[in-house]
């Protein structure tokens, strides 16, 4: 008789699909991210300026109303922003599907371009807890001993990475547009800002994958959580000193910002500079006060380089992806 009891039990227990897998990948990284104090703080944050926003909105369908409260608060300042408010109310009351399209629409334009800078620094948080830990320590032969190949754990991570941009750009900005639209005197202020909110998606689901990509090339591109979170913050942060650099002598220095493409590329999809204009010539009061404003900054709103984004943020992808497949192998 044998010593050791090789006897085959089919196992009864429940059978989990490869999508759980996976959802355990992501789930188990985007809980080790919000462990992080300051990380949590800063998702915090993001939703309080989902309440602003909102309020903001809120404030823009009272002009509608010609005895809400903020009409007739407004009145207690100087004159000269009296006539900018009555202008607006009656831009805003005989032509609500055009008022109402384009200052949601640029609202939102700036509200995500701020979100933007409050995730990335909170995916540089989150980065060390990506697959920079699991390299350090070799988890990775572990995650391959439970029936996942490379692709399943690196589409894991990748969700994780999705999330925690999701928590702090996607869901404030989606929120702010419900619920400011929710507390407008108009039910058609949905429809009629349906555009800002198509800008969102269009614009937003493409950068977070983008983002996620690169967040997860750069965690692979060390085994130490402090120098994998420095090598993005300090990316991000000196590549927007190149910008400075590449506007004045060589343009293409500025693509190698991601922050930069992914601006650019914004601009392109809400189009603020076209609803300002119109906003402009509507009210001419805003015209005088837009005429203050830098020939350069109403220049840049208008002609976004978009071409040069797109094959700038291409390669930084090209790069994360090299990166991966190099670091992230089975040992």
């Amino acid at each position: 008789m044998p010593i050791h009891n090789t006897s085959y039990q089919h196992w009864d227990g429940v059978h989990r699909n490869i999508w759980q897998r996976r959802a355990v990948v992501a789930g188990s990284s985007l809980t080790a991210c919000l462990r992080v104090k300051l990380l949590r703080n800063v998702v915090f944050a993001c939703w309080m300026t989902a309440l602003g926003a909102t309020a903001v909105l809120f404030a823009l369908g009272q002009l509608l109303v010609a005895d809400s409260p903020v009409v007739q608060w407004v009145g207690n300042f100087n004159p000269q922003l009296q006539d900018f408010v009555k202008m607006l109310t009656t831009w805003l009351e005989k032509h609500p599907e055009i008022s109402v399209r384009t200052t949601q629409n640029v609202a939102f334009y700036f509200y995500a371009m701020f979100l933007l800078r409050l995730s990335i620094f909170a995916l540089g948080m989150g980065i060390p807890h990506l697959i920079t830990r699991d390299l350090a320590c070799h988890a990775i032969v572990v995650y391959y001993s439970k029936a996942i190949n490379r692709w399943d754990y690196l589409l894991g991570k990748f969700c994780a990475a999705f999330g925690l941009l999701a928590l702090t750009w996607l869901g404030p900005l989606l929120a702010a547009w419900f619920h400011g639209n929710l507390l407008g005197p108009d039910w058609g202020f949905f429809w009629h800002s349906r555009a800002a909110l198509g800008h969102i998606l269009l614009f937003g689901l493409p950068a977070m994958a983008a983002l996620s990509l690169l967040a997860l090339g750069c965690s692979a591109s060390s085994l130490k959580e402090k120098n994998a979170a420095a090598t993005w913050l300090l990316w991000w942060i000196l590549a927007g000193v190149l910008v400075e650099i590449g506007t004045h002598t060589r343009p293409w220095l500025c693509h190698l910002s991601f922050n930069y493409n992914l601006e650019q590329i914004a601009l392109g999809v809400f189009h603020p500079g076209a609803d300002l204009k119109l906003a402009q010539d509507s009210i001419p009061l805003l015209g005088m006060m837009l005429g203050n404003v830098h020939p350069e900054t109403i220049k840049a709103l208008n002609a976004p380089t978009i071409s040069g984004a797109v094959v700038g943020l291409g390669l930084l992808l090209i790069g994360a992806v090299y990166i991966l497949h190099q670091r992230v192998k089975p040992e």
